[in-house]
């Protein structure tokens, strides 16, 4: 799905696009001036075909028609593909900023030509005219009046389309944002790590420096069937609280899953990297947690570390994996330590 016009561009494709939706009595709700816009662009010229065959067949497009046309052509997305989805999401974001800025620019064009054809009129009335042609001028005033009318009540119903693509903008916006983000820590997901790691490693080349480093939350399966499950939650919050908190721009914290976390830490050596590590180590094995259901004190909750840093040509689960072979020394030392990779 691809759209790539400026704002001019697509105020002219919706300027076509809403009297035909008026002209069929196609509700005016965002899929359907996406569909419409997408006719009049050619985006998609098989969905233009059906569009015609539907209008044809029915008068109009059914809202279920709509839905399906829309699904069909314009979203075109693979079954669990991740990438096609994002793709979208950024077209279909891009696609509600251009029809914000067209029906400004439309109902800003409708209301001027409507107020300069009254004024013309209005100004016609002052001068004497020939009496074959007044009947002709009260019929012009009657029909200037019937498409003022007409455009107060398209007025209302871009408004109203104003609206609900506002909230179409935010709701995308919390959509993206939930997607990248774990619900229990508060932290931003793998999917936002890759997406760092991939653009960093494009814009800088070899020429840059980055470490990754991989955190597991010690024995925390035997915490968990201690203090149960709740009070797990809790300790993974803190530690999100923590990771938060301590890691500022550029370290990109992460929650992998379960007790694991992530960081990422473009510009940073192996040494620099172990340093932040180490720091986390100390803070987390330091804090003393109650149990607030029983008033009972916790032991302090501990950690182990894995630090790899990028190699020439490496990939992504390359870094990965070497941190992760560091961690798991960790583990086999002793845990609550900090290892870093060969």
């Amino acid at each position: 799905m691809k759209f790539s016009e400026n704002s001019d561009q697509a105020a002219d494709y919706l300027r076509q696009a809403v009297p035909a939706m008026v002209k069929y009595e196609i509700v005016p709700n965002p899929l359907n001036y996406t569909l419409w816009y997408s006719y009049y662009s050619n985006a998609f010229p098989a969905l233009n075909k059906e569009l015609d065959q539907t209008i044809e067949r029915y008068g109009t497009c059914p809202n279920e028609v709509g839905e399906a046309l829309f699904i069909q052509h314009i979203t075109q997305l693979d079954k669990g593909s991740e990438k096609q989805l994002e793709s979208f999401h950024k077209t279909f974001s891009h696609m509600v900023d251009n029809l914000s800025i067209s029906l400004d620019k439309t109902a800003q064009q409708t209301t001027c030509y409507s107020q300069a054809l009254m004024d013309n009129l209005e100004v016609l009335s002052t001068h004497e005219v020939d009496s074959a042609i007044t009947p002709l001028l009260t019929q012009l005033s009657k029909n200037a009046s019937a498409i003022c009318s007409a455009n107060e009540e398209f007025q209302g119903r871009l408004t109203v389309a104003q609206t609900e693509i506002n909230s179409l903008r935010a709701e995308l916006e919390q959509s993206k944002k939930e997607a990248n983000t774990d619900p229990l820590t508060g932290l931003s997901n793998r999917r936002v790590l890759e997406s760092i790691y991939h653009r960093f490693v494009e814009e800088s080349g070899e020429s840059e420096a980055l470490a990754m480093i991989i955190m597991d939350i010690d024995k925390f399966k035997i915490f968990n069937d201690t203090h149960g499950h709740l009070v797990g939650d809790q300790i993974l919050k803190f530690v999100g609280h923590l990771l938060r908190k301590e890691c500022k721009y550029p370290l990109v914290p992460v929650r992998f899953g379960g007790e694991e976390f992530a960081l990422l830490c473009p510009r940073y050596d192996i040494k620099k990297a172990q340093q932040v590590a180490e720091n986390i180590r100390v803070k987390l094995s330091s804090i003393v947690f109650n149990n607030k259901r029983t008033g009972d004190k916790i032991p302090p909750v501990t950690a182990s570390f894995g630090v790899a840093i990028k190699k020439h040509g490496d990939i992504l689960n390359s870094v990965i994996e070497r941190a992760d072979q560091a961690l798991y020394a960790a583990k086999s030392a002793g845990r609550n330590q900090v290892m870093l990779a060969n």
